[in-house]
């Protein structure tokens, strides 16, 4: 199976005055220091995963475990930053996404060089001056299965397809699928039950360890096992966190070593050495020999027991 394509950046351009800018001044002026390094953290991972991010509330406990701060005091300088323009409003109350006009720009100026990417048309803010440019850049819908390359971009069509669909949120197999390789959604779909926050925290603890695939598989090996405790998925990660594993590949590998060593040994064949012509020789002369004299001592005993008869004499 081959591997998603990129989406995010490993990193992005931070401006030296950004603590001048008026909307960064309100945040600090209203939040402090807390405010502005919620805003910074919120950038790096809007920007790890593209140039959106969903904040539904599993997002908004991982977020609050990652900054260590009260889960009430980002939201309110979320709804502060959302009142300030720092995120687009609209997208924020009809889907939950942190983005913005100047975000998105700065993704796709970064992601110039790339053969293709791809954009939410429902999250896409930017006109059709600014995208026209990017000849790589290819839309997809979140109501509708259909792509559409940019060349063919009618951004009055965008805009109206985003005011009146905006309250139907079907996802396109392709986002299934990438849905079901969270280890979030993974979780509450195949009957581990309802992700609490101490659950979340441990499953956020182990993609920093080692990776949201594994972690998915480690969930898939207690399903077909039938134990759908995270305990046991936990062993599982502590065993190949120990062993330094970080691929499936490399747990594959292992089980194929193991299944190897419970099969039992298969006994070879001893090798029948050949025998040189001599010792054949030999051995058929002393078996001759043993037939002569076994012969001679029949005849000699024969002609001793007629020899007595005639003398009469008894043995």
């Amino acid at each position: 199976m081959a591997r998603p394509r990129k989406q995010g950046l490993d990193y992005f351009p931070l401006d030296v005055d950004i603590d001048q800018d008026d909307k960064i001044q309100l945040v600090e002026a209203v939040h402090g220091p807390v405010g502005f390094a919620i805003v910074i953290k919120l950038l790096m991972r809007i920007y790890k995963d593209g140039y959106y991010s969903k904040w539904t509330e599993t997002e908004q406990l991982l977020f609050s475990k990652r900054v260590n701060v009260d889960i009430n005091s980002i939201n309110v300088c979320i709804n502060d930053c959302v009142k300030w323009d720092l995120f687009d409003k609209e997208l924020f109350e009809s889907h939950a996404v942190l983005t913005s006009n100047g975000i998105q720009k700065r993704f796709l100026e970064a992601v110039g060089r790339r053969q293709k990417v791809e954009m939410v048309q429902e999250y896409l803010l930017l006109g059709y001056e600014d995208i026209n440019v990017y000849k790589n850049l290819t839309t997809k819908s979140i109501n509708a299965n259909i792509n559409s390359i940019n060349d063919n971009i009618n951004p009055q069509r965008i805009v109206k397809n985003s005011k009146e669909e905006n309250s139907r949120e079907q996802y396109t197999k392709e986002e299934q699928i990438a849905e079901e390789i969270s280890p979030f959604s993974f979780y509450e779909k195949n009957g581990f039950g309802a992700l609490t926050p101490y659950v979340g925290q441990k499953v956020n603890s182990w993609i920093d360890d080692l990776s949201e695939e594994l972690i998915v598989h480690g969930m898939k090996i207690a399903v077909e096992n039938g134990v759908l405790k995270w305990n046991y998925v936990e062993s599982i990660l502590k065993d190949w966190s120990n062993r330094k594993i970080k691929t499936i590949e490399e747990v594959n590998a292992i089980e194929i070593k193991r299944k190897q060593q419970q099969q039992p040994y298969l006994r070879k064949p001893i090798k029948e050495e050949k025998v040189p012509d001599w010792v054949a020789k030999q051995k058929a002369d002393r078996a001759a020999n043993s037939v002569v004299e076994d012969t001679v001592s029949l005849e000699y005993e024969e002609q001793k027991r007629l020899l007595l008869e005639r003398l009469g004499v008894k043995e």
